[in-house]
């Protein structure tokens, strides 16, 4: 009889201890709410991602034609939402230079100024922006922020052209043959820069800013999962893997996990521009040869397999803009036995390597990097109930000591419980929104076939040769210095959002 009451005297102990910590993390966690709030500032360098809501291209855009973007991931300053998803920043095209026929201008550029920060509800701000990145895009920024495309002759079309084309001079019987079935098989790139309706942009801060809170009427925060949510989803972790498998060999790790169906996944992911990986084809593999020589974007290009506690995975997602050397993505298997709830393994694969004779993608080795962007997109549609981050030990992940560059993380998993999602906020662009102008296919082959007769000749190739190297010695070694602040994107501005009453899984 002792024992018994004592077991009963420990478990209500247990139950007003817990009780407890739940009080106390809610009284701390709604505390910012009852404190005046004032205006906060935004030091040079802060990053705004921004997604463009029009197109724009070194041939249809001109100085002055105004711009317009949305912010796609909330700005946080000392634990609280400064800058809202949802935001828009507005500005103008600072320049465009087409590369035309190549004769004045060794490749294409495009800047833009963007000059006020509209927060929701109407509050107009002033700021000065300079262009860092253009999301997943073959085209470079240089120190300036200035956009500039790609060389029309560093391509294996212009290689090919380089013996075609003095072919077709000597025997045009032979050679226009030869020439158009190139123009088929190895098609030149376009050079110009073509930026379509949703391509995302990072915009640094070149002076401080000052930004009044958010009206609370406009802007409702994302809820934080209580802590019993996570002790619950941290016991589920320790009986899974940790990270995938490619083979044998260690590969990417679990970073992120879902809550809730797979038709809800799919519908959030959908509305905020990701697009589901194809499965390996001779289709697929001839569209990725035919990105490959165009240096175009593929979309839903195939990705390799990896296992995950011994099964392939579920979803394969994907971001990526004019080119596949450069995409975001993010894999999920589902948590064995349990329908609703899916492990993740997000990375940004940012180039080509050679390995064992065959070409494959770099990763950043900044995972944390990835594993925010998920949640700040899946965040902006309004599909995500509630969120939060588990911590996890960075020791209890193995490294592979045979990995291009070791894996940089704080060992945190992003945790997010779906909605329903059946009405998501779409990002620009997902809508169906028509972007540049797509000629017809006959249309597209006569014109790279044009630029190959054009730019890819012997004459074309080596003007445009001496022009570059001009270029780079006339160039200064420090042009300009960079903008502070290059960190990754981070989530703490899950810290600053309203916690959600304990509910169990």
């Amino acid at each position: 009889m002792y024992g018994k009451g004592c077991g009963t005297f420990l478990r209500f102990q247990k139950i007003v201890v817990d009780a407890f910590q739940e009080f106390c993390f809610l009284v701390w966690s709604m505390l910012p709410l009852f404190l005046p709030v004032s205006a906060q500032e935004l030091p040079a360098g802060t990053a705004l991602e921004v997604r463009l809501s029009g197109p724009t291209g070194s041939r249809i855009s001109h100085p002055g034609d105004p711009i317009e973007g949305t912010i796609i991931a909330p700005v946080s300053v000392q634990g609280r939402i400064t800058v809202p998803q949802g935001s828009r920043l507005l500005g103008s095209v600072a320049n465009a230079t087409a590369i035309g026929f190549g004769l004045k201008h060794a490749t294409a550029s495009i800047g833009y100024t963007f000059h006020t920060l509209q927060l929701p509800g109407g509050a107009a701000i002033p700021v000065n922006t300079q262009l860092a990145e253009v999301e997943t895009a073959k085209e470079h920024v240089d120190d300036l922020g200035t956009v500039d495309g790609i060389h029309p002759i560093v391509s294996l079309s212009s290689s090919v052209s380089f013996f075609a084309v003095p072919l077709l001079l000597a025997d045009p019987p032979v050679g226009a043959p030869v020439l158009a079935i190139k123009s088929l098989v190895a098609p030149s790139p376009n050079p110009e820069i073509r930026f379509p309706t949703g391509t995302e942009l990072i915009l640094r801060l070149t002076r401080a800013v000052t930004v009044p809170p958010p009206n609370d009427k406009d802007f409702v925060p994302t809820k934080l999962l209580s802590p019993g949510d996570l002790t619950g989803i941290e016991h589920l972790l320790k009986n899974s893997a940790q990270r995938a498998y490619m083979g044998n060999r260690p590969s990417d790790i679990v970073n992120v996990l879902l809550i809730g169906t797979g038709k809800q996944l799919d519908r959030a992911f959908h509305a905020s521009g990701w697009s589901q990986a194809q499965r390996k084809s001779p289709m697929s593999l001839f569209r990725m040869y035919h990105a490959l020589t165009k240096r175009m974007g593929y979309p839903s290009a195939p990705m390799n397999g990896l296992t995950l506690n011994g099964v392939q995975s579920a979803f394969v997602h994907q971001k990526s803009l004019d080119t596949v050397q450069k995409r975001h993505h993010v894999r999920f298997w589902r948590y064995p036995g349990r329908a609703n709830i899916w492990l993740g393994a997000a990375a940004e694969d940012v180039g080509f390597r050679f390995e064992l004779a065959q070409r494959t993608h770099s990763t950043d080795p900044h995972i944390d990097s990835e594993r925010a962007k998920v949640v700040n997109d899946l965040a902006f549609t309004g599909c995500v109930a509630a969120a939060g981050l588990l911590h996890r030990a960075p020791a209890d992940l193995v490294q592979d000591p045979k990995a291009e560059h070791p894996i940089v993380t704080d060992g945190d998993v992003a945790v997010v419980r779906l909605n329903d999602c059946i009405h998501p906020k779409l990002m620009a662009g997902v809508d169906g929104t028509p972007a540049l102008h797509e000629h017809g296919r006959l249309v597209r082959t006569l014109t790279a076939f044009r630029d190959d007769i054009v730019r890819s000749n012997i004459f074309f190739t080596t003007y445009n040769t001496l022009m570059s190297v001009a270029k780079h010695h006339a160039e200064p070694a420090t042009a300009h210095v960079p903008v502070i602040n290059t960190e990754p994107r981070g989530l703490d501005w899950l810290t600053a959002t309203t916690p959600e009453s304990p509910s169990g899984q």
